[in-house]
């Protein structure tokens, strides 16, 4: 148990939800305080502060004001409250302080084909049904299949400012094809995030793929969680032993009110990983990832 709980230590979640995200209604009875914390008390060095709607990077800037030892990490979402997957939007994130930046999550054509968040986002907020039109969702590449020139800008602007790139809720082919320009252009801060999740579901030799491009697979707590189990431990297991543990990083996608705390839940995915044959370096590998990304010593 105090093995596992060592691997906690400074570690960093790249995939926490802000409250509030979508809605003062949506239920999530810990705090932004509480969320912080619990992840100090386990020992844990930062989170990535994530947001399907306004850019997370006033409420990071203030967390950060109040909370020593710990670094919130602010991140912005390509969605189209936010401004959508163009160059000025992802260089204002970034000159206010962004980390990461997410290509579109519900904004996604993926994400509304497949009903993903837009799901939750319609109990909230009707509108999103009702009022958001074909173009307001986004598709990367073009007729030929090729990224889209204001994307390649967007990728090539978080190069440049060695910022963190997560693919958010865009389609298995279009994370294909940002990752392989993401390597034409020597940048491989690029994350694969949930890749099992529903609306942008990888192929098992996808996610080698892009692992093999030099980029980086998220482990996703909330994937094997009852209500959106989209993968098993033994996948998760795996994926590290094909892509690599270095080419790993386990976060929680923190944003419903039944989860438990983010330690208790990637405490249980790294000691149901090590059940299954995981060595525990190769943990402490996957661990590391994230630290390694924001350049955390």
């Amino acid at each position: 148990m105090k093995d596992i709980e060592s691997l906690l230590h400074g570690a960093i979640d790249m995939h926490v939800h802000a409250y509030p995200d979508v809605s003062l209604n949506h239920p999530q009875h810990r705090t932004n305080d509480d969320v912080i914390a619990q992840c100090r008390e386990a020992g844990m060095g930062g989170l990535v502060l994530k947001t399907h709607g306004w850019p997370s990077v006033g409420l990071a800037h203030q967390l950060n004001s109040e909370h020593d030892d710990f670094t919130v990490y602010p991140s912005a979402s390509l969605n189209t409250v936010a401004g959508g997957p163009h160059p000025w939007v992802v260089e204002m994130a970034i000159e206010m302080g962004c980390k990461m930046i997410w290509l579109p999550t519900w904004s996604a054509a993926s994400d509304y084909e497949h009903t993903g968040f837009g799901v939750i986002a319609e109990k909230y907020i009707p509108r999103c049904k009702t009022g958001m039109r074909e173009q307001d969702f986004y598709y990367l590449l073009d007729e030929k299949g090729q990224l889209l020139e204001e994307i390649k800008e967007c990728v090539v602007l978080c190069r440049e400012h060695d910022v963190v790139l997560g693919t958010g809720h865009i389609s298995a082919e279009e994370s294909f094809v940002v990752g392989r320009f993401a390597q034409e252009i020597g940048f491989n801060k690029v994350c694969l995030t949930h890749p099992s999740s529903s609306c942008s579901f990888n192929q098992f030799e996808q996610i080698k793929a892009f692992a093999q491009m030099g980029h980086y697979i998220e482990l996703c707590a909330l994937n094997v969680a009852p209500m959106y189990t989209s993968t098993t431990i033994e996948e998760m297991g795996c994926i590290i032993k094909e892509v690599g543990a270095d080419h790993c990083y386990i976060s929680t996608d923190h944003f419903f009110d039944w989860t438990p705390s983010i330690p208790q839940q990637i405490y249980q995915v790294l000691g149901c990983l090590l059940e299954v044959g995981i060595r525990y370096e190769e943990l402490q590998t996957v661990m590391d990832t994230p630290k390694l990304l924001f350049g955390v010593k």
